[in-house]
């Protein structure tokens, strides 16, 4: 039986936060929200996490539920919030982006020409080697999804980022820590804004928004990986939450935008920033000296380095190119 969206005394001003970020917690509260955590969902059975979310919910009048991080693809969690009518998306839509396969199935099953633009596995069921991918990062709200960045990845052995792996939980800011590096592989160079053409960005926005049309996607945020063939940008895969580190970082940095803080605008029902890339920025992986493991040494262009990347920004894309050039030929 489902419960309907604020039935009986459920309040939409009381937000369940599922695995938040520290920042969340903190916009949510500063917003006016009354704000309940569930902080983390290991240590729970599927059944055991299923009740302790609807009790929680009856008990503390919760009207909607935001799961984030790994708990944005947990099957107990979104089943849970469905059935209890505090869930911002269908279930099925957030299940679904979050399984790659099912997005290239019903890719190849909603006609030929989203068909056309799915990326066939290699053996393995993995995508096969690109030498050029991008990340898009959206916020979707009432189905209406606004493009907040688009991320260039970079790898010279064709392989690359960043799907945003869970489980890698929060970083010292409170955001989450999951590094955008593809898997098998070691990490790319991340760029933003994506060095492409009008047309080009275009034709990457139409990809990702059309995809989460086609899902049904509602609410929230959500990551979409296109890579770049000989035959235009296919979709790879996308998943139900924002950017993870860097590529997070570079958004920030460069747009002013903070996730959480948007996030919370979107929960409160009042109109978001426009995205509006001031400069640019760049993550580049960098290796850990010998016997010295999290101690990168960096020259003073770097603005900061976390989880083997060292950050750069820049006013122009040709100041961008120098520095990152002045770091990749130093030795760490």
């Amino acid at each position: 039986m489902t419960v309907p969206t604020g039935s009986g005394t459920a309040d939409p001003r009381r937000l369940l936060l599922v695995a938040p970020s520290r920042r969340l917690t903190a916009a949510a509260k500063e917003a006016g929200f009354h704000v309940v955590t569930v902080p983390d969902t290991t240590g729970f059975t599927d059944e055991a996490l299923r009740a302790h979310l609807r009790e929680t919910v009856l008990t503390q009048r919760v009207g909607r539920l935001i799961a984030c991080g790994d708990a944005s693809t947990h099957p107990a969690v979104l089943q849970a919030a469905e059935e209890l009518g505090v869930s911002p998306n269908p279930a099925s839509a957030a299940r679904l982006l979050a399984d790659a396969a099912e997005v290239r199935n019903l890719l190849n099953r909603s006609g030929p020409q989203w068909q056309a633009l799915a990326l066939p596995d290699e053996p393995g069921h993995r995508p096969p080697l690109c030498d050029v991918g991008y990340g898009v990062e959206t916020l979707t709200v009432e189905g209406m999804h606004r493009v907040t960045g688009i991320v260039e990845f970079r790898r010279d052995d064709g392989s690359f980022g960043d799907r945003g792996e869970p489980g890698a939980g929060h970083g010292p800011d409170g955001a989450d820590r999951g590094v955008t590096t593809p898997p098998g592989s070691g990490p790319a160079v991340h760029t933003f804004p994506a060095p492409i053409t009008g047309a080009e960005e275009a034709e990457i926005r139409a990809l990702a928004t059309g995809l989460l049309d086609l899902v049904g996607y509602e609410f929230g945020y959500a990551f979409t990986r296109i890579a770049r063939t000989g035959r235009g940008p296919r979709i790879v895969d996308a998943v139900p939450r924002q950017a993870s580190w860097p590529a997070s970082r570079l958004i920030e940095l460069t747009t002013g935008l903070v996730a959480e803080r948007e996030l919370v605008q979107a929960l409160s029902g009042k109109p978001l920033k426009a995205a509006m890339p001031v400069g640019c920025a760049a993550a580049l992986p960098l290796s850990d000296p010998p016997g010295a493991p999290g101690r990168i040494a960096a020259p003073g262009d770097v603005r900061e380095t976390r989880d083997g990347y060292a950050v750069l920004t820049a006013l122009t894309p040709a100041e961008l190119a120098s520095r990152t050039a002045a770091v990749l030929g130093c030795p760490t």
